[in-house]
């Protein structure tokens, strides 16, 4: 909900017929955040507010986070969801990545190695709120240990 209606704010600066334009899967964004209600807007940030409160109590007994980038293989551009998957909405599918932009957290992808048939696989650091400097140090530290392998 709350991209959504970042979307629908942000996108309706846009000139009249820009709607046709654009991606369609950001079309359907943007249509769906024009849906919903302040009530359920403030509903949406308080819960945002919540997970935040709820990281932050994590980050004092953990430096970091660390997450697969995504939980579904790399699929082809030009799809909002895996093909022929179970998933209908780009959030049902990003559930590692997302949480934090919500929360303001510092996070970073490193590639570290490779599908079966050669396509990438990430892991995700994620640190606390203003805390870029730590995410960055461990990132470099997990580059230093695999020294190269990612590229295999």
């Amino acid at each position: 909900m709350l991209w959504a209606c970042g979307a629908a704010k942000a996108l309706s600066a846009f000139p009249p017929g820009a709607r046709e334009k654009v991606d369609p899967g950001l079309g359907k964004i943007w249509d769906l955040g024009r849906t919903f209600s302040a009530v359920d807007y403030l509903t949406a940030n308080e819960t945002r507010a919540a997970l935040g409160i709820r990281m932050g109590e994590f980050h004092t007994r953990y430096d970091v986070l660390i997450t697969p980038m995504m939980p579904v293989r790399p699929f082809e551009a030009g799809h909002d969801v895996p093909p022929g998957g179970p998933y209908t909405k780009w959030w049902q599918w990003t559930g590692f990545t997302y949480p934090f932009n919500m929360t303001q957290q510092p996070a970073i992808s490193l590639p570290i190695g490779r599908t079966s048939d050669g396509l990438p696989v990430g892991l995700q650091i994620v640190g606390p709120r203003h805390a870029d400097d730590v995410v960055l140090a461990f990132a470099r530290h997990v580059e230093q240990v695999l020294a190269g392998q990612a590229a295999r």
